[in-house]
């Protein structure tokens, strides 16, 4: 019995000596964003050469082979300068001090400039909080096997994190100084769960996501990027076919897209009632619930699919009306009609749009295929690319207006 005890009480000691590999939370580098541009942007604020002389040279390290062909940027957070901000301040108030430090160096891949940025950052980098990678246009159309190649395969990269492209300098964007928020990264990271109040913002392109499509050979889109000095906006899509970009997709043809892939979560349907109906104007509905199902058709002259959408929506706004109608049966007809119409419109014109100008099936409609009839598929798999673009869609939109809102 004794020996048990004493077997007992060592087993304690040894589990509750602490974590074994524990670290302290100042020293760990933490990476929340990474910028991949063309070689070579100048540091922050693009001053003269001049004055950011010895930066510079640091930025353009040697390579061991070949000449550099991209700019990485790492954004690690300067917690001390964040925690000493008031409540709500943001990285361009407070005390004035930078909240972050951004690291550029040029290399021919990530793994090498990770350890080049070990000359540079006296903590080892820690990629398990990242919240956002940018990719400049540029470098998108060349290809994002190469480059995320360490990022699908490190242990540290959570595969959920967000995936943005953007025309512009990727490393802008970490330039960015918030007003309501510490850190670009973090603020850029959040912009996706809008997703819910516009569906202009694609919401699931993690890194995860983008491994499975390219392994899978399924042409994807990832979320458009843009800023200004304090603000970052997350709208449109750019797409891709295989890896490489081809093209930017609009923000309207977005809402489409995200309708025909069943990935509306949220957002508005706006309709401009004809003239002859109670004064005309404009007619805002906020989308409840939104379903889309799509049915292949085969036959002898063709593929056709079949894309059926239901949509619950409320009135949000009425403009230009001479009096109230909101509560006339026959006026809720009329919008639903409107919206019906509007929306087979949109959704029929963004695919024959993508068929033409990019020939890319970000619509998935070959895993739609592949589904429905895995023989024939088998059988056109290795023509879909010239027979997706033939693909006659047929597009159903079904609205029913719930509810009016309060009337006074």
């Amino acid at each position: 019995m004794k020996n048990k005890k004493l077997i007992l009480l060592l087993m304690a000691v040894y589990f509750l000596t602490g974590c074994w590999d524990n670290q302290e939370i100042q020293e760990r580098g933490y990476v929340l964003g990474i910028a991949i541009d063309k070689a070579s942007p100048l540091p922050k604020g693009q001053e003269s050469m001049d004055e950011y002389l010895s930066e510079r040279d640091m930025e353009e390290m040697p390579v061991q082979k070949g000449q550099p062909k991209y700019s990485y940027t790492i954004q690690v957070p300067i917690l001390a300068n964040a925690r000493n901000q008031p409540s709500g301040a943001g990285s361009g108030g407070g005390s004035g001090e930078e909240v972050t430090w951004d690291l550029t160096i040029r290399g021919n891949s990530f793994m090498e400039v990770n350890r080049e940025f070990s000359t540079r950052l006296d903590y080892p980098p820690y990629y398990e909080h990242l919240q956002a990678i940018i990719i400049n246009e540029d470098v998108a159309k060349e290809g994002l096997s190469q480059i995320l190649d360490m990022f699908f395969r490190d242990h540290e990269m959570r595969r959920r994190t967000r995936i943005f492209i953007t025309p512009h300098e990727a490393k802008y964007i970490l330039d960015v100084q918030p007003r309501i928020s510490d850190f670009p990264s973090v603020y850029l990271g959040r912009l996706p769960m809008n997703a819910e109040k516009t569906s202009r913002i694609l919401h699931v392109t993690d890194l995860g996501e983008v491994s499975k499509s390219i392994h899978t050979k399924t042409d994807f889109v990832l979320p458009r990027v843009t800023s200004s000095k304090d603000e970052i906006k997350d709208a449109g899509s750019a797409v891709f076919k295989g890896d490489k970009m081809v093209g930017w997709l609009g923000e309207i043809d977005t809402i489409s897209l995200k309708w025909i892939r069943d990935s509306v979560k949220g957002g508005l349907v706006v309709v401009n009632m004809p003239e002859d109906k109670e004064g005309g104007g404009l007619v805002s509905l906020e989308v409840i619930k939104a379903k889309t199902k799509v049915t292949p058709i085969i036959e002898d002259d063709g593929i056709k699919m079949k894309i059926d959408a239901e949509a619950t929506l409320n009135m949000s706004e009425k403009f230009q009306g001479h009096h109230d109608v909101a509560l006339d049966k026959s006026f809720i007809e009329v919008v639903e009609k409107k919206v019906e119409v509007d929306m087979k419109r949109r959704m029929t014109s963004t695919i024959k749009y993508v068929q033409k100008e990019f020939g890319a099936d970000i619509f998935h409609f070959n895993r739609i295929m592949r589904k429905y009839d895995p023989r024939y598929w088998a059988e056109i798999e290795g023509n879909w690319e010239e027979l997706f673009k033939q693909v006659e869609p047929i597009v159903n939109f079904k609205a029913e207006i719930k509810q009016i809102g309060t009337m006074k």
